[in-house]
């Protein structure tokens, strides 16, 4: 259960301040974060430093969008995963007619579990 609520903004500014103290642990170049910057690809962060992330973003939130709402791995960018810690606080952070990346995000991630499965 969700004790406190935080708007959009401070969800943002949290989950940006997040990722840059992860990459400033492993001496990354500061730098002013976009929504389209992919984690891995673009800021240089392992799948560990991402569980290392969700747990300070969890500890800061006091919830965890991962245990029901999306699938880890339908996160790959900084919009992505602000956008995740949103939904934890507002049902309606994106107009029902928007593009919403995180759900196409998490239908292609089933689709590739569902062809995995197809294959073994």
């Amino acid at each position: 259960m969700l004790t406190q609520h935080f708007d959009r903004h401070e969800t943002e500014r949290l989950v940006h301040t997040a990722v840059g103290k992860v990459m400033s642990q492993h001496g990354l170049p500061a730098r002013e974060l976009r929504d389209d910057d992919k984690l891995n690809a673009t800021l240089g962060l392992s799948s560990l430093d991402l569980a290392q992330l969700v747990f300070d973003l969890e500890l800061t939130f006091g919830a965890d969008p991962f245990q029901s709402l999306v699938p880890i791995t339908s996160v790959q960018t900084v919009g992505q995963l602000v956008g995740a810690y949103r939904r934890l606080f507002d049902d309606t952070a994106l107009p029902a007619d928007a593009p919403d990346e995180l759900a196409d995000a998490q239908a292609a991630s089933e689709r590739r579990r569902q062809r995995r499965g197809a294959r073994e």
